[in-house]
């Protein structure tokens, strides 16, 4: 039960309530007998000095204390010498013990209000005790009112309270209840909907109610969540599918040379020669492969070791171009280079020369033969730009958006022996902006195609 939402909010919700009425329940009763007590003194203080006002000894010889209890019917009225005895008294209502401790009270010379405890069965009474002074002699007017109205409207107002917090907590919790069932209930469908959607269903998408509360709020947050989980899916799906046919064809070789190399025992040394070549080369693309498929998974993850350290940027891109020189000659292509030497840049130097790479040699690849391809470094403001451009073929406008894909080939425009995994653009954009920077296709068309890689020069790992 207490593993409810609804539950726990309910006991919260009765808790706080229950404390609230209980505080106001005390206040109220005692801010009610304080009220009482005030209009019960200030009726005694009335009644004495209007019977001060009027009072005149010689009427008690003539009868007239049967008036006082006819004026003052909740009410007890005593007029006392200075010996502290009683000379004259309304109808008495008084028990023994009450009018002894009233007289003894004004023998020890009490004056004003005074509450008198009351007997055995009483609640006690409250007096006044006025003195006054009537031809020369000093008497005393004492009115005491009983306590028992009093006590039976506190009484009352105590029973209200007792019996009127419990009900109504009741139907608070209730009440509660209800309202937290109904106001949760959105989230409990979220839950049996998210519940029933798996990797074959992600494409499903939680129900928004109203989207400017905090439930709507959390459907729209679920469902861009849902949202980036398919993206993310699908990607891996797709990065699986490719990797594993890259992966296929250099072991196919492999086992497909080893197989022949092991099936004839008739062949020469030139023959097994040609055939451990082929696995080597094959062998060399699967390396490669498996070396950035891991490059990759350790960018994605976070956990890439990068090594900072200062360093002359032109020098890495001049020494990039000399590497691919042989290979761009030997497809007819023409590969130039123009740097400055004092750029000085803060990297990880083994990664920029591996971006550098990728992207001449990229451009290399997809260059016809009788093309040119013309690497740049220049400054930008705080940064350096590394511009690649080549004379190839251009990159159709509908596969602009994807060359950044992992192992995504445009075999529409590609040379038979560009060979490649569709690693090298992804590989070098990763470098790029985990450098804090950015790599990115300035132009293409039908005259070639130019990216730019933007480094910042005291480049902070991300």
């Amino acid at each position: 039960m207490l593993h409810s939402v609804r539950a726990r909010l309910t006991m919260w919700y009765t808790a706080i309530l229950a404390l609230v009425l209980v505080i106001f329940g005390a206040v109220s009763y005692v801010l009610l007998a304080r009220e009482i007590r005030a209009e019960t003194d200030a009726s005694l203080a009335d009644t004495a000095h209007e019977f001060a006002a009027a009072f005149d000894p010689a009427e008690h010889t003539h009868g007239r204390d049967a008036l006082l209890d006819f004026r003052y019917s909740d009410r007890e009225i005593l007029v006392l010498s200075p010996r502290a005895e009683v000379v004259m008294a309304s109808k008495s209502r008084l028990g023994t013990v009450e009018r002894k401790r009233i007289e003894a009270f004004v023998r020890a010379g009490g004056r004003g209000l005074h509450s008198i405890p009351g007997g055995e069965e009483g609640d006690g009474i409250r007096i006044i005790a006025t003195p006054i002074d009537v031809l020369g002699t000093h008497y005393t007017v004492v009115v005491a009112r009983a306590l028992n109205e009093q006590a039976d409207r506190l009484e009352s107002a105590a029973h209200a309270v007792f019996f009127g917090i419990p009900v109504a907590l009741l139907v608070a919790a209730a009440g509660g209840y209800l309202l937290a069932r109904k106001s949760l209930a959105p989230v409990t469908v979220m839950s049996m909907k998210a519940r029933q959607i798996g990797a074959e269903t992600l494409d499903e998408r939680i129900e928004t109610g109203n989207e400017r509360d905090e439930l709507g709020f959390l459907a729209v947050t679920l469902n861009g969540l849902l949202e980036r989980l398919q993206g993310s899916f699908e990607s891996q799906r797709r990065f699986m599918a490719d990797a594993s046919h890259e992966l296929r064809t250099p072991i196919a070789i492999i086992q497909g040379e080893a197989d022949v190399a092991l099936g004839r025992r008739d062949r020469s040394a030139a023959d097994y020669r040609e055939s451990i070549e082929v696995m080597q080369r094959a062998a060399r693309k699967l390396t490669r492969i498996v070396q950035n498929l891991f490059l990759l998974a350790r960018g994605d993850a976070g956990r890439y070791p990068m090594s900072m350290s200062r360093f002359y940027l032109g020098e890495i891109v001049a020494d990039c171009v000399r590497g691919m020189r042989s290979v761009a000659q030997s497809r007819g292509v023409t590969i130039t280079c123009s740097t400055a030497e004092d750029m000085v840049i803060v990297a990880d130097e083994e990664l920029i020369h591996r971006l550098v790479l990728n992207l001449v040699e990229n451009a290399v690849k997809f260059t016809p033969e009788g093309g040119k391809v013309h690497v740049s470094l220049a400054s930008e403001g705080e940064s350096y730009a590394i511009r690649v451009a080549d004379t190839g073929h251009g990159i159709p406008p509908s596969e602009q958006e994807r060359i950044f894909e992992r192992f995504y080939r445009g075999d529409r425009v590609r040379p038979t022996n560009a060979g490649g995994a569709g690693l090298g653009l992804p590989i070098a954009r990763w470098i790029a902006e985990v450098h804090g920077g950015e790599l990115r296709l300035d132009h293409s068309g039908p005259e070639g195609s130019e990216f730019v890689a933007v480094l910042p020069a005291e480049a902070v790992s991300s």
